[in-house]
């Protein structure tokens, strides 16, 4: 049988006609050119066991038959087997070279691309800005600047590939000076700066671009909108969306967003309503901004109205669930889900930070998905939380395994887990394995040391940190206080309370005043801490006045430990502790009667002490 009725006998077998990249296409079109469709479009869904079987039956292949494949191979992260067929194409054009090698660099494998970039002998430009890109995704923003600047010829998506690699990483003025050298700016170019500013919150700045602009493209317009909304100048932003001469629907949806993100959801449901046409995004960013505003049941209105749903309809509204702590209607949801991903799970996880969570993490496993970063973290959570350090070795395991021991914030997590576990050893190793350890990890690190009391090896940490360059947050304070808070040591925790604002710039926050009083508190030293409590501009949490009252017990000063009783009972009558602890006091002074009618109080209130539990 002649190839072409091979073809056409094996197209007729696939019904590649029923998808819409082969619809339309009349019964005389190339059958390979069909089957090279079918071999996309199963890729594109995520189907690459058909996509392969497409790609072996077909006899006699093209050189578009083996790209396709190496595409359709990368795309799925397919990185080994995409380098397989690369290795056996027969004759490989420029088109097989650039697939290959956006393959390498989508999946950080800069090495390997850039061995396989120096072996093309007439790079395109497309080659030339594929290996630039692949450095900027992955942080090497320097030898995308070098390959940039040895380029033979640049155009438009170069430029824009460097410019918006130095707003990532926030170097504006290296970004500016680029865009100033550019001989030739086209709207791209002009939208990359745009785009940059509006990320970085320069509004101004974006808007004296916007003016000078000698041509603008609904982008242009759409770009500005959202660098007022991110300014939060939601008027300014409305009148410029009034003004475009042309609306898309990505530009109904970015007002309807501003909207939305400065909490106006009536009038982002009345641009919703006016919209000549709603894609699904659009549907999805209504739908999640009724969520982040606390509107579950208008959200899920939205989602019954919908003419199509995907997965993030489905998680928007499970998210919503979860936030109201609904469980019950959660679990149903999800359930019902026709199609679940890795965020559908990490959401679950996350809202039952129980023993519930691992089960689900278990699952998860079960049902072919792959744990991701948020995955992981929220596990880790959970097994530090209920102090399972059997569990959380297993999943440090994993982690090992599936190749997240470089993620920062995973590593971060085991250190936390570790610590919370009792087991600081392993905490330390896994803080000394993290290679780029951000405010995180080091924050991380210093309370762990802080909680198991090591306030020399927390200052330690503290100091490393600061020579490392990196700026203290409000956590890192609080780590550092409750570190000297363990160990007695007033006179550093009033040097490092002070460095806060003096040194920092950072205005202490009801947690770092209570990490004071309780210090004060532990060393007797409770008239200071009762002046300090007068004095603040903030009002203390309750577990500070608990802590308080507990250091007025045991230094005996009645006065001072009725006084905060009364005071902490003022805010939370139901505090069951507090009675407990005000009855003591009396007891303690020989004031049989006045403990006596706390205990009466109690009875009264139907308040009863909870038992005390182990976790052994």
């Amino acid at each position: 049988m002649p190839v072409r009725h091979k073809l056409k006998s094996f197209i007729g077998f696939v019904d590649v006609r029923n998808f819409p990249v082969c619809r339309n296409l009349s019964s005389n079109t190339n059958p390979l050119y069909i089957c090279n469709a079918r071999i996309t479009r199963c890729s594109k869904l995520g189907d690459i066991v058909n996509a392969r079987r497409v790609f072996d039956e077909i006899p006699h292949k093209n050189v578009v038959t083996w790209n396709c494949m190496i595409s359709g191979y990368v795309r799925n992260g397919m990185i080994r087997e995409a380098r397989e067929v690369f290795d056996a194409v027969p004759g490989r054009n420029i088109v097989s070279w650039t697939a290959m090698l956006s393959g390498y660099a989508k999946c950080g494998m800069l090495e390997e691309a850039r061995v396989l970039f120096e072996k093309i002998d007439s790079k395109n430009v497309v080659c030339w800005n594929s290996m630039i890109s692949g450095y900027v995704r992955n942080g090497e923003i320097r030898e995308a600047r070098k390959l940039f600047e040895a380029m033979p010829v640049k155009n438009s998506v170069s430029w824009v590939t460097i410019i918006e690699g130095y707003f990532r990483y926030g170097l504006v003025s290296e970004a500016k000076k680029l865009f100033d050298r550019a001989s030739k700016k086209s709207v791209l170019v002009y939208n990359a700066m745009l785009a940059g500013y509006a990320e970085m919150g320069y509004v101004e700045d974006s808007y004296e671009l916007f003016v000078i602009m000698p041509q603008r493209d609904v982008a242009s317009w759409t770009s500005m909108i959202k660098c007022f909304s991110n300014g939060g100048q939601v008027e300014r932003a409305r009148s410029l969306f009034q003004e475009m001469p042309e609306k898309d629907v990505v530009a109904w949806t970015t007002m309807m967003r501003a909207y939305l993100q400065n909490g106006r959801i009536a009038d982002a449901r009345e641009l919703f309503n006016e919209m000549p046409h709603k894609d699904i995004v659009a549907w999805n960013s209504m739908i999640d901004g009724c969520i982040q505003n606390g509107r579950v049941e208008d959200a899920l209105e939205l989602f019954m109205q919908m003419p199509r749903r995907d997965t993030v309809s489905w998680n928007s509204v499970l998210q919503g669930y979860v936030q109201q702590d609904d469980m019950i209607n959660a679990c149903k949801f999800f359930e019902a889900m026709p199609q679940k991903d890795e965020t559908s799970w990490n959401i679950m996880i996350v809202g039952y930070q129980s023993e519930k969570a691992l089960v689900l993490y278990v699952h998860m496993w079960q049902s072919g998905f792959k744990p991701d970063q948020g995955t992981f973290t929220s596990v880790i959570s959970v097994c530090g939380v209920l102090s399972v350090h059997g569990w959380g070795r297993a999943v440090h395991l994993h982690v090992i395994k599936i190749g997240y021991e470089n993620d920062t914030m995973v590593m971060s997590s085991l250190v936390s887990m570790y610590s919370r576990c009792g087991f600081l050893k392993y905490a330390a190793a896994a803080f000394e394995r993290i290679t780029d350890r951000d405010i995180v990890a080091w924050n991380a690190m210093i309370v762990a040391q802080a909680y198991h009391g090591s306030a020399v090896d927390t200052l330690n940490l503290f100091s490393s940190m600061i020579r490392g360059g990196l700026e203290p947050d409000h956590v890192t304070f609080l780590g550092l206080l409750t570190a000297c808070a363990h160990s007695g040591l007033v006179d550093e925790s009033w040097k490092q309370f002070n460095s806060m604002k003096m040194n920092w710039n950072l205005t202490p926050k009801p947690e770092h005043y209570a990490c004071i009083v309780d210090l004060l508190g532990r060393s007797g030293l409770l008239a200071e801490a009762f002046e300090l409590v007068k004095q603040l501009p903030v009002d203390l949490p309750a577990h500070a006045w608990e802590s308080l009252l507990s250091s007025c017990r045991v230094h005996e000063n009645f006065e001072l430990g009725e006084f905060v009783a009364l005071k902490l009972l003022s805010v939370q009558p139901c505090n069951v502790g507090m009675y407990v602890l005000l009855s003591n006091i009396y007891a303690s002074r020989g004031l049989w009667k006045e403990a006596a009618h706390i205990r009466a109080v109690l009875k009264q209130l139907q308040l009863k002490k909870e038992l005390a539990c182990s976790w052994i």
